[in-house]
């Protein structure tokens, strides 16, 4: 017997009262041959008593016997996945119709597309938003500097991969738990190129206990994202001062005063923000105006790597 064309895999943490939605969000998708491996990254809710009421037989269940956080969980998923293709869940989203069977189509008629991104449907404190990314091919060099550049939306749903060539990246990184997903992506895109989807093919919705939410982490997300990414430091170190500025901005907007003086402290002390105040004002207007001109449908369409006059 054939094995399944695609496998999905959910990693969740404390998520028993969301997690059926998402599981029945995957269940109902059609085009597709699947499996879906759930990892339950050793939570202390209800999550294991549900996970073993599940009987449907396209449905594997992996415990953890600790916390490895979401990177860990999803190598996990990834190692013992059966299908040449792996998408990923997260447990407070939920697939839309066709999220597995467009990427799979794609892979099928596409040799050099080791990575499909696909838009969403975003809700935020309720509120529903169509956040489209445009569709397009990248090309790896392409692909690599518009995640180094953030200049497409990354998150865990959104990405279907070729097994093989997330097991050759090294898979996530373990050391991460905020932005791993852009991490790991900057890697794969070494193995080959991506394609981007305009159709909305899932949900996100924002849990007020998600990582993504607690901006109090924010800054030193940040410099365990360069520790792993060096070159924001060295070769792209006025992109990595905009990326700290940027939150340094956001504390400002939000009116986190209490924040804003310990994040500059330990972004300044990471390197990310130099040390003449009108350099990093400069850097943040110059990459904030080349992010404004590329991060769209003709600029991506062009995009070939970074500015020579960046390197």
């Amino acid at each position: 017997m054939a094995g399944p064309e695609i496998s999905v895999v959910l990693a969740t943490y404390n998520r028993a009262a969301l997690l059926p939605r998402a599981i029945e969000s995957v269940l109902a998708q059609t085009g597709a041959d699947f499996e879906l491996i759930v990892i339950d990254d050793a939570s202390s809710d209800g999550t294991p008593v549900y996970l073993k009421s599940l009987a449907d037989p396209r449905i594997r269940v992996r415990i953890a016997e600790k916390n490895q956080g979401p990177s860990g969980a999803r190598n996990l998923g990834i190692e013992m996945a059966k299908a040449p293709i792996v998408a990923f869940l997260d447990s407070d989203d939920v697939y839309l119709p066709g999220r597995l069977s467009i990427p799979l189509k794609i892979f099928l008629s596409e040799p050099d597309v080791v990575c499909v991104l696909a838009s969403a449907r975003k809700f935020d404190r309720g509120v529903p938003r169509a956040a489209h990314i445009p569709a397009l091919k990248l090309a790896a060099p392409a692909f690599e500097w518009a995640l180094i550049c953030d200049l497409i939306p990354v998150e865990a749903t959104s990405i279907t991969v070729r097994r093989d060539a997330a097991l050759a990246a090294g898979g996530f990184c373990p050391r991460l738990r905020l932005t791993e997903d852009r991490e790991f992506l900057t890697r794969l895109a070494k193995q080959g190129g991506c394609r981007t989807v305009g159709d909305l093919l899932w949900e996100k919705t924002w849990s007020d206990d998600g990582l993504s939410m607690d901006w109090s982490h924010m800054a030193d997300g940040l410099i365990a994202y360069v520790r792993e990414r060096p070159e924001y430091t060295t070769r792209f170190a006025r992109l990595g001062s905009y990326l700290a500025t940027k939150i340094l901005v956001a504390h400002m907007r939000d009116r986190r005063y209490h924040m804003l003086l310990p994040d500059f402290e330990k972004l300044r002390g990471a390197g990310l923000i130099p040390g003449n105040p009108l350099r990093a004002l400069r850097n943040h207007v110059s990459v904030k105006k080349y992010r404004r001109a590329t991060n769209n449908a003709a600029g991506l369409a062009q995009l070939k790597g970074p500015p020579e006059h960046w390197l």
